[in-house]
């Protein structure tokens, strides 16, 4: 159990506990935010363990959020707290159906009537937005102090197409299943019409169709065995109301009434076949209890005066003859008059009389007024009507209107208000905030303005509604329209000297984001450090902005290794070591020693260069002497010159 001013998340400090169910415990609380009170559900810490139990619950949560209607308990908030799960709702004060009949039986027809029509209205609206109630039962169907049917915990097990169960386990309370739901089969509206038909039952005659020594022997004589009609409980239920409630217990869910509606209808044709009845209305007002006659006393019976006045003023003395005449006419006249009221009043006022003035009824609640009008002789009609000016739940009219003189029995027609109408929300995403607010007040709404950062929606757009767009509303509904203010704007952390993997989720962690990556050859830091950022630390930045960084890089140049004098085998190895390739070219030698030694490499030893690159490396071949060749002389020959002739 929760101690009272214990706050709920942070929000909902806790008056007392109103209630406990077998899933929850409920808490009257007030919230801290809107100075509210509010009914405050929270999960059983042992379900709350549970996923199947958890879904169940949130699935309540979200099926019921967009159910606005005048007979269905608003939800408003939903969330997890203390290791459990709540469900902040509507606070009506009033009484469950259930201890109200507890403590009276079985109620007046017209009364019992009423109140089923108005839980039908409830299932209608929801049914007509895809949610089945599945638990409609008198524990969870309160009326408030204006005697207003209020119905709770819709949306617990199915909305639209979606279905849960809970394996092992039948959801609701036995006496009010429907054979389908006992079997364990899926459900439909026809499921809420069974539970309405049991209800009805119990308030007719004081007891559910079905008892037993537990839940399994219930669940088997729903599926199995034929209830009672009612009237042999209560004789003085008409043939009708049997007919109507027996239909709604069908064992097969196609013969039961098709709707919601259709029942409606069917109990409103009962309702105006029954006698008139001097009952009131069952509600929270009043000193006596639910169900007991809460009358006013009508006006008394009056004297007539008539005082004939003399001519003489002094009042002494005989009158003249003619002022004898007057009073004498005077007395007749009165007498006549007399006579014609008395015999008014008789013909209005006494037992069996076939006529009636339709009391005025306008502003009350409908069931004070329908209760009004039967107490007067009368068949009250109500008809359901949207109205902005009157409260959901009054009368705004009456035909023929109060006052009318009419025949006993006669139907008069109250036209109730069931509050703004409801309108699906339109859908203003996208918009700018002038314009979604001029769309939203155009369909009859109240919007107002609240900025929220995003990263996807640009600055001035509206990102959304609450409530969200498509939720059945009722025109003038207030509607918060929210719209971006951008990214929310955020301050760069340091992240220099960290390793690129950290920098990534501080950065990660503060809503930003790595940009481009520069590496940077360093002789002071470890590869893979942050050496630079870019904005710089303290900056301002918006989410999802990108930081771009530089990070320290090995130098990719090493000393080249001395191999000259090594043989070819190790200067290779030893280049390919250090990062280098070896590239080999012949140096001849006449030395033996020398060859396959490396002689000279190119670049020097100590000399620094990049890793990879080619060292050429000059190695010894052995070269062949070459012997001198003498040339051969040929043999002398004589030669006689002829000394040339002399000119002549």
């Amino acid at each position: 159990m929760i101690e009272p001013e214990t706050i709920i998340d942070g929000r909902y400090r806790v008056i007392s506990r109103v209630g406990s169910g077998g899933m929850a415990d409920v808490y009257l609380a007030q919230d801290q935010l809107l100075g509210r009170e509010v009914a405050v559900k929270v999960l059983h810490q042992h379900f709350a363990e549970d996923q199947e139990f958890v879904e169940r619950f949130r699935r309540e949560a979200s099926s019921a959020a967009g159910l606005s209607h005048p007979n269905i308990v608003g939800i408003f908030d939903r969330g997890e707290w203390n290791g459990t799960y709540y469900i902040a709702m509507e606070y009506v004060a009033g009484r469950s159906l259930k201890s109200i009949v507890r403590e009276n039986g079985p109620l007046e027809p017209a009364v019992a009537i009423d109140i089923v029509i108005q839980i039908l209205r409830a299932a209608q609206f929801a049914h007509k937005r895809g949610v089945i109630h599945r638990d409609l039962k008198p524990h969870n169907v309160i009326l408030d102090e204006e005697g207003r049917v209020r119905v709770t915990d819709f949306g617990i097990a199915r909305a639209g197409a979606s279905d849960m169960t809970l394996t092992g386990s039948i959801m609701g309370t036995a006496q009010y299943l429907s054979p389908e739901q006992a079997q364990g089969y899926s459900v439909s509206e026809a499921s809420d019409i069974y539970s309405v038909g049991v209800i009805l039952y119990e308030l007719l005659t004081g007891v559910v169709p079905f008892e037993g020594d537990s839940a399994v022997a219930i669940a088997f004589k729903q599926v199995s065995a034929e209830p009672r009609p009612p009237s042999e409980l209560n004789p003085a239920l008409p043939p009708s109301l049997d007919a109507i409630v027996l239909r709604a217990l069908a064992k097969d869910p196609a013969q039961r009434f098709e709707s919601a509606g259709e029942l409606i209808a069917a109990l409103e044709r009962a309702r105006h076949e029954l006698p008139a009845f001097s009952g009131a209305t069952v509600g929270a007002r009043g000193n006596g209890p639910p169900g007991q006659a809460s009358g006013r006393a009508g006006p008394g019976a009056g004297a007539l005066l008539l005082a004939p006045h003399g001519r003489g003023g002094d009042g002494y003395g005989p009158a003249p003859e003619d002022d004898r005449r007057r009073r004498g006419l005077l007395w007749a006249l009165a007498a006549l008059l007399a006579a014609g009221l008395v015999a008014l009043a008789l013909v209005l006022l006494l037992p069996g009389s076939s006529k009636v003035r339709v009391p005025n009824v306008v502003g009350h609640t409908e069931q004070s007024a329908s209760t009004a009008l039967r107490s007067a002789g009368l068949n009250p009609v109500p008809s359901l009507a949207a109205s902005s000016s009157v409260p959901t739940g009054l009368v705004i009219s009456e035909t023929p209107p109060a006052g009318s003189l009419v025949k006993k029995g006669s139907r008069v027609s109250i036209l109730v208000s069931g509050g703004p109408a409801s309108e699906p929300l339109v859908n203003v995403e996208g918009l700018s905030a002038s314009q979604a607010v001029a769309k939203l007040r155009k369909a009859g709404f109240k919007p107002t303005t609240k900025t929220q950062p995003s990263t996807t929606v640009a600055a001035g757009k509206v990102i959304g509604t609450n409530p969200p767009a498509g939720t059945e509303l009722q025109l003038g509904s207030p509607v918060t329209v929210l719209v971006s203010s951008g990214p929310e704007a955020v301050h760069v952390p340091d992240v220099v000297g960290q390793s690129l993997q950290a920098a990534e989720a501080t950065l990660t962690n503060a809503g930003l984001a790595v940009g481009t990556v520069t590496k940077k050859v360093s002789s002071t830091q470890a590869p893979g450090t942050v050496l630079s950022q870019s904005p710089s630390t303290g900056a301002s930045a918006h989410v999802g902005d990108k930081v771009n960084l530089t990070v320290a890089q090995a130098s990719n140049e090493a000393a080249v290794p001395n191999v000259v004098g090594k043989s070819e085998a190790l200067a290779a190895a030893a280049l390919g070591e250090a990062g280098f390739k070896p590239k080999t070219a012949p140096a001849p030698t006449t030395e033996p020693a020398q060859v396959g030694v490396v002689l000279k490499q190119s670049p020097a030893a100590g000399a620094r260069a990049r890793k990879g690159s080619s060292v050429t490396l000059s190695v010894g071949v052995l070269s062949t002497p070459t012997t001198p060749t003498t040339p051969t002389t040929p043999p002398a020959t004589t030669t006689t010159t002829t000394p040339p002739a002399a000119a002549g």
